[in-house]
């Protein structure tokens, strides 16, 4: 009887130490500008993203969330790996989910704004 009691009591021991690991990891690709939206600090510029089956496709999505570790630059379009990460007891008016970047996969200039712009330049 005293041995169950020891296994079940270390059984307990080792099932309490174990943490899970809740990170995920996804792939961004995030659009040459960012568009006016209302986010967790008022009114602010949001990042628009394609992630899972929208990637390459016509619709781009709100990304109201910093990148940690992303250097954004406009005229762009990035493909990213970013890590997805729960935030332990938030503030109220922040996220409960922190993304890192991991590895930029490509930059690419978009060359319809930058003929745009060419454009429009150039008849002023």
């Amino acid at each position: 009887m005293k041995r169950l009691y020891l296994f079940y009591f270390f059984l307990a021991l080792r099932l309490s130490c174990q943490t899970e690991d809740l990170r995920t990891e996804i792939i961004l690709r995030v659009k040459e500008n960012k568009i006016g939206c209302s986010g967790h600090e008022g009114q602010t510029e949001c990042y628009l993203v394609q992630h899972g089956d929208y990637i390459n496709s016509n619709t781009w999505q709100y990304f109201y969330d910093q990148i940690e570790g992303f250097e954004y630059e406009p005229g762009f379009v990035y493909k990213l790996l970013v890590a997805k990460e729960p935030v332990k007891n938030p503030p109220i008016d922040a996220s409960n989910i922190k993304y890192i970047l991991i590895k930029e996969f490509s930059k690419e200039v978009n060359t319809s704004l930058h003929l745009s712009l060419a454009v429009l330049s150039y008849s002023l």
